[in-house]
């Protein structure tokens, strides 16, 4: 005869053999992760000629495979705008707070153009994959971003009300009170002594020498020799038509730098312009301070000693070589005789 506990168990056991089969709630899939924005947003929509590839550099940002990573998160944002506020291009964990969220979205007017740059804006489904991705905490390429799984509050168990104990706690017995008796000696009067006479003594002090101090003649700084090669309408034609217009420079189209050097723009956009980068217009500097060459943040940006400053950011043309000295003397001979719109011999 089959005894009825041998059946309950024998039930149970199938039971558990039956939910370790896989009967279970279904585990949650791969919602993103940073290799599918490499492949199906970075690689067909930043690479291309002008933009973020490594030979362009499109505001100091390559997205190529084996960089693009390590130039978003946690990295500072280039744009001065973006900085100035203390967005990085990826804060993980807050798409809000991530530039490169607010480039695919909406951007401010300072904060430059939507990306991707002269094409058509992402996909919902693309930018909600870039979002997740940073909302997971931006994990780095291989590895998933899993879906976030709903949070389960548990119930509150009531806690039992506590039962009031009553300590009695006794009276504290009273300290005897002792009474001094004895004799206060008398008190003597002490026998004020005269204060001493202080003669004052009369010190003459001899009166300073002063010695006269030859005045310096400030040195004359010399005019530059004028060339046609250093007048404004050469420098604009020789090194910004030819150097500064590119696709993510200082075009109209891309205000790098809130800053824009073509031909109708350029004069009123350089000379007594306060710059752009934060640092430059805190020490006072201008874009052109006509007749002050060193005061004048374009020669800066010019000359910088490395391709990235800390301070002044990168040094111009962004991804190119150096301009040769024989440019950079033309700006500056023209910025020392006054930055005039047009000169003639």
């Amino acid at each position: 005869m089959r005894r009825p506990w041998a059946v309950a168990l024998a039930s149970a056991a199938c039971g558990i053999l039956t939910a370790c089969a896989g009967d279970g709630p279904p585990a949650v899939p791969p919602a993103s992760s940073f290799d599918v924005i490499q492949q199906t947003i970075f690689n067909p929509n930043c690479l291309s000629a002008g933009c973020h590839n490594a030979v362009d550099r499109a505001n100091n940002l390559v997205l190529e495979a084996a960089q693009s990573f390590g130039n978003l998160v946690n990295v500072l944002a280039f744009n001065e705008a973006a900085r100035a506020d203390g967005l990085q291009r990826v804060q993980p964990g807050n798409a809000d707070a991530s530039f490169l969220f607010i480039k695919v979205t909406n951007p401010s007017a300072v904060q430059g153009t939507r990306m991707p740059q002269g094409a058509a804006a992402l996909s919902s489904a693309d930018i909600e994959t870039i979002r997740a991705w940073i909302l997971a905490g931006a994990p780095p390429p291989g590895t998933p971003t899993p879906s976030a799984a709903p949070t389960v509050t548990p119930p509150l168990t009531p806690t039992p009300a506590a039962t009031a104990t009553r300590t009695m706690i006794p009276s504290p017995t009273p300290s005897p009170t002792i009474t001094a008796t004895g004799t206060r000696p008398p008190t003597s009067t002490p026998t004020p002594t005269p204060p001493p006479t202080l003669t004052p003594t009369l010190t003459l002090t001899p009166s300073a020498t002063f010695t006269a101090r030859p005045t310096a003649t400030p040195a004359i700084a010399p005019t530059p020799t004028f060339s046609v090669e250093s007048t404004f309408p050469a420098i604009q034609a020789t090194i910004f038509n030819t150097t500064c217009l590119d696709i993510g420079c200082h075009n109209n189209q891309s205000m790098a730098g809130n800053q824009v050097l073509e031909p109708d723009n350029a004069y009123a956009n350089l000379v007594g312009v306060v710059p752009f980068t934060a640092a430059a217009a805190q020490l006072g500097l201008l874009r052109v301070d006509p007749g002050k060459p060193d005061n004048s943040f374009l020669l800066t940006k010019l000359t910088l000693p490395t391709v990235f400053d800390p301070e002044f950011l990168s040094r111009m043309p962004l991804g190119k070589p150096p301009l040769p000295p024989a440019q950079i003397e033309q700006i500056r001979a023209w910025i020392l005789r006054g930055a005039l719109p047009d000169e003639q011999p």
